[in-house]
């Protein structure tokens, strides 16, 4: 080989070497820039959840023209509603670790009711909602809750008049945890729950842990006696109201003004509709995964109570509504069902007892005022395993349940 070309060679064999050494060097996890991982946001996830209701129906036994018009009366409805965290703002301690924080949701539904008259139409009123709930954990036993859900009321059955009225509908409450056994709630809300306008007091107290067995009264929401057989299996024997004040189109003529006082005759394309009801059943949740339960339930409607309003009377009125009929259905049974899926990374929250208080809060307390609720599922159930028993396995699926 000539000079020249042992030169040449060895230049290139120096060139391949450094090559090969930079693509090395590229390609070493040790060398290279570790890419930062995203840090979910909230502690709140996305949340879905639908809801269906049925029950039969009974006769009125009301021998009045209207009572006798209506005939009998029974209930079907359905409900879509949703919550997404809007922001979250936290403070933390000198370690760093989390200590107070701020959350802001958006909460909207959709909600229809069928009640079925058998001696008039088949009406389907409607009531949409959308408003915001603020949430302020101060890092130490206290909770501040504040909800203000504003929600358009429709009849919209085929045939019916044009119509919409507003109304509102509001909490207001503070959450005390004197231990992880007790707690504690005091504040006032603004609800159509009990088939009219009314504003409550709310007072409510638990008993027991939340994620473990305990009795809860919330009032005017619910009572009711949680056992958690499991992270997947938990059952409930409750009870609580469930109603509204709707739209109700007059086109069947319910409302005739020449039986009212007065002998007025006025015009009333839409009246008021208000119904209320005490449920008391046994609610079986199944959380298969952490981004999915369902639920179902049945048991015995009692309390009932029907009514009709009509506008012209209580269009001043700013309170408790005026009715120009009232009845008092028979008990009967029920069935309910419904389905709860959430989606997108949390912030961790397993075994911290105020967020937890903070989760229960907002699905005590359901947008639009229909006490819909979608259930603790993202609440986790600690395993009743001694420490030295835990799989590896079982460690692992419990991080992953709380990092999501």
């Amino acid at each position: 080989m000539s000079y020249r070309a042992k030169i040449l060679f060895r230049i290139l064999v120096l060139g391949l070497n450094i090559g090969l050494s930079y693509s090395f060097y590229a390609q070493d996890s040790t060398k290279t820039k570790q890419k930062k991982i995203k840090e979910p946001k909230h502690f709140f996830s996305n949340t879905v959840f639908a809801d269906f209701y049925n029950k039969p129906s009974v006769d009125l036994k009301d021998t009045s023209r209207i009572g006798k018009q209506l005939g009998s009366y029974g209930v079907a409805q359905s409900c879509v509603s949703f919550y997404a965290p809007l922001l979250t703002i936290n403070s933390f301690n000198k370690d760093s670790s989390v200590n107070s924080n701020f959350h802001l949701l958006l909460a909207g539904t959709a909600y229809y009711l069928q009640p079925i008259f058998s001696g008039i139409t088949k009406h389907t009123l409607a009531k949409y909602g959308l408003g915001v709930r603020a949430i302020y954990n101060t890092g130490k036993k206290s909770i501040f809750f504040i909800e203000s859900t504003p929600f358009l009321t429709q009849d919209i059955t085929p045939g019916s008049a044009p119509n919409g009225t507003w109304r509102m509908s509001g909490t207001l409450l503070w959450s005390y945890s004197a231990s992880k056994s007790f707690n504690f709630r005091l504040g006032a809300t603004k609800s159509f729950l009990w088939g009219n306008r009314l504003y409550l007091p709310f007072v409510g107290i638990r008993l027991g842990r939340i994620d473990g067995f305990n009795f809860s009264a919330q009032f005017p929401k619910n009572v009711s006696l949680n056992l958690p057989v499991s992270n997947v299996f938990r059952l409930s024997l409750y009870t609580k109201p469930q109603g509204g004040v709707f739209n109700f189109s007059n086109q069947d003529t319910v409302y005739d003004s020449k039986y009212y006082k007065n002998g007025n005759i006025l015009s009333n394309k839409i009246i008021q509709f208000g119904r209320y009801e005490l449920l008391t059943g046994l609610r079986l949740d199944v959380v298969p995964c952490k981004w999915l339960n369902f639920y179902v339930s049945a048991g015995f409607s009692t309390k009932n109570g029907i009514a009709f309003y009509s506008n012209s009377f209580n269009k001043n009125n700013k309170f408790r509504l005026g009715d120009f009929y009232a009845n008092a259905p028979q008990n009967s049974g029920y069935i309910n069902c419904g389905i709860t899926i959430r989606f997108g990374r949390t912030k961790s929250f397993y075994n911290n007892q105020n967020i937890m208080e903070a989760h229960d809060l907002n699905n005590t307390i359901d947008p639009g005022d229909s006490n819909v609720n979608p259930g603790n599922g993202n609440i986790i159930i600690p395993k009743k395993k001694a420490a030295k028993s835990l799989k590896p396995s079982e460690v692992q699926d419990l991080i992953d349940a709380n990092d999501f």
